[in-house]
């Protein structure tokens, strides 16, 4: 999450492109590979998951990303204060995100938990080798990353000007190219890796997709459609809609299609935003520890954690919650790793 923020604030100062083209492929050249740049402005992202075949999981799956972010300058953190609401088969969680690039809070269950100074020092590390490693490209862009979407958009075509969040845009629609956007994924995994950019957790993150899924993947895609609508006079991606619908296997107890839509809308670019940090605070030991266990709970109970199963650390010390947090963060994505980092909690 920190490096698409990475991307979307900061940059070379460039000429901003000239004025609005007729022409689909210059548009979309002048929109992802141009020097234009981006210091701050309101992301709304919304993605939306229909299953289709299977009773039990009848309802979309629908996750909202929204909030303000700014640079805060060469190699620091940008400043982000993000919501997240997420909601399926009539459940709904909601938490967030807020960087000040000094100090790093997430908000869950109506309170904020502070991140601390040592995941902080971790974060400004690998952010600030990003930076220092993208420089030598000159800026921190889509191409840095291995990401060229014009060479997975095919047959685009000029639908005319619209104004989204009070700006004019030119609007043009293509079709998505699957194998050439799976070579992007490829790419990107790979240089996510090379940059370090995923800190403790890069190691649960392949570098490339794995061939049979990648199959899959590529057997199963129906149709998709991409949406992408630019600045009329500055050429700055405003919206980005994705629309995908994947057939799957037919299976007795398995959803038989997928339809998947991604709208990416990007507001108030480089205007002022007011992001502060929370009144109040707790650490976010405390949080861990909860969520550690309900995930105890939910898969049979963590040992370390209580008999009670209620998910208190109990009696344990402030060293043991320290050791308990690093080893959460270097579980990263290892489900079982991070049930282990319990018994740490052992009064």
């Amino acid at each position: 999450m920190l490096a698409v923020l990475a991307i979307a604030a900061c940059g070379d100062e460039g000429d901003g492109g000239g004025g609005s083209s007729s022409d689909a492929e210059t548009l979309l050249t002048q929109t992802f590979a141009g020097s234009q740049e981006i210091r701050s402005g309101r992301a709304d992202v919304q993605l939306r998951v229909l299953l289709e075949g299977e009773p039990s999981l009848r309802g979309p799956i629908e996750i909202g990303i929204t909030g303000p972010f700014a640079s805060a300058g060469t190699d620091r953190l940008p400043r982000f204060d993000l919501k997240l609401d997420a909601h399926a088969q009539g459940q709904g969680i909601e938490a967030g995100l807020t960087s000040t690039s000094d100090r790093l809070f997430v908000r869950f269950g109506g309170t904020a938990y502070a991140a601390p100074a040592e995941l902080m020092r971790e974060l400004r590390d690998s952010y600030a080798r990003s930076q220092q490693e993208g420089s030598s490209q000159k800026q921190m862009n889509l191409a840095g990353l291995g990401i060229d979407p014009m060479s997975w958009l095919k047959d685009p075509k000029v639908e005319g000007t619209e104004s989204v969040g009070g700006v004019e845009t030119e609007h043009v629609t293509a079709q998505l190219d699957v194998p050439a956007l799976l070579d992007d994924v490829d790419a990107m995994l790979a240089e996510i890796e090379k940059r370090g950019l995923g800190g403790a957790s890069a190691r649960q993150v392949p570098d490339r997709l794995p061939a049979d899924t990648r199959a899959q993947i590529e057997e199963a895609f129906e149709s998709g459609t991409v949406d992408v609508w630019t600045g009329t006079d500055d050429h700055i991606l405003r919206r980005l809609a994705v629309d995908l619908r994947v057939e799957l296997p037919e299976e007795d107890d398995g959803p038989s299609s997928v339809d998947l839509s991604l709208i990416f809308t990007l507001t108030e670019v480089n205007e002022p935003q007011t992001i502060e940090a929370p009144a109040t605070s707790r650490p976010l030991d405390e949080l861990l520890g909860q969520l550690q266990g309900l995930l105890g709970g939910a898969l049979g109970g963590a040992g370390g954690l209580g008999g009670s199963g209620s998910g208190s650390s109990g009696g344990a010390s402030q060293q043991q919650l320290d050791a308990y947090t690093r080893c959460i963060q270097d579980a990263g994505a290892d489900v079982a790793r991070a049930q282990q980092c319990a018994s740490l909690l052992t009064p």
